[in-house]
């Protein structure tokens, strides 16, 4: 039996190399005033941080519907597929939950859901396993037990230049939004247990780039037979120092993303980060 690999839109996969790759997307939406646009699919990046930037105020961003899913498992029930969902963090959105209540409508076994409890490139890391173990044979089941013990080691470090956006969109409480308001300073957030926390502070580039070192060594390095992912809201220039000195650091790869509009939203334009997958 053949596996169909569906995830949701915040993986931050294009529609092209989701085509490319065999796999199913669903999309989040984003809300500016009452105009609404499926992530990755009705803006482009390009056009949606345009957006950002111009509008006082803040989109809003909304997960997919059961039904969404339940179009896609259909599809793959119908072709006699095994399925495995791998979705952006329970902790940050109800797109889990949509999925298995899609599930329980669907009433079809071979349904596996892993909540990646991570996002964009860190949920990515995943996905990129889940397709290659995909190709290589092995069945849902197997791919789904892999991925649930691979993402305890998901590490996301981001700096962004403004805490503001997480504040507004109710991701992080005011006090913990002071640590970013100040000029010139730079918070660093990870996902821990599939919720952001702020890490640390710096103030300019060169502290912040060491800050990345700090938390890395802090954290666990990266185990380099996963290639890392770097990744960048609104201009591919926010991250191109990060990019260098990691390549410094002997911690080369040559997977870069842009980070898309659900999650943009909620971080702004700015950001350099990097996912990777912790020595074991």
């Amino acid at each position: 039996m053949t596996v169909r690999i569906i995830t949701d839109s915040t993986t931050d996969v294009t529609p092209a190399a989701a085509r490319q790759l065999n796999l199913g997307v669903v999309p989040l939406k984003v809300l500016f005033g009452q105009e609404e646009y499926r992530d990755g699919i009705d803006l482009t990046m390009e056009e949606f941080y345009t957006k950002l930037i111009s509008n006082d105020q803040l989109p809003t961003t909304s997960q997919p519907s059961p039904n969404d899913f339940l179009t896609e498992f259909e599809k793959a029930k119908a072709a006699g597929e095994e399925i495995v969902v791998l979705t952006l963090s329970s902790q940050l959105s109800g797109t889990y939950q949509s999925a298995q209540l899609a599930k329980d409508y669907c009433e079809y076994e071979p349904i596996y859901i892993v909540d990646s409890l991570s996002a964009t490139i860190g949920t990515q890391l995943l996905l990129r396993e889940a397709i290659r173990l995909r190709d290589a044979g092995q069945s849902a089941s197997q791919i789904a037990q892999q991925l649930e013990q691979l993402k305890e080691r998901v590490t996301i470090l981001a700096a962004v230049d403004t805490l503001e956006y997480l504040v507004k969109g109710g991701r992080l409480s005011k006090a913990a939004g002071f640590a970013g308001s100040l000029l010139g300073i730079h918070p660093m957030i990870t996902l821990a247990e599939g919720k952001i926390s702020v890490l640390g502070k710096a103030r300019g580039k060169k502290a912040t780039l060491q800050l990345f070192w700090q938390q890395m060594e802090k954290l666990g390095m990266p185990d380099l037979t996963f290639e890392p992912i770097f990744g960048y809201t609104g201009n591919r220039e926010a991250v191109e120092d990060l990019i260098t000195f990691m390549d410094e650091k002997a911690i080369v790869s040559p997977q870069v993303c842009g980070v898309g509009s659900v999650i943009g939203t909620h971080t702004g334009p700015g950001v350099s980060a990097i996912a990777y997958i912790r020595q074991a």
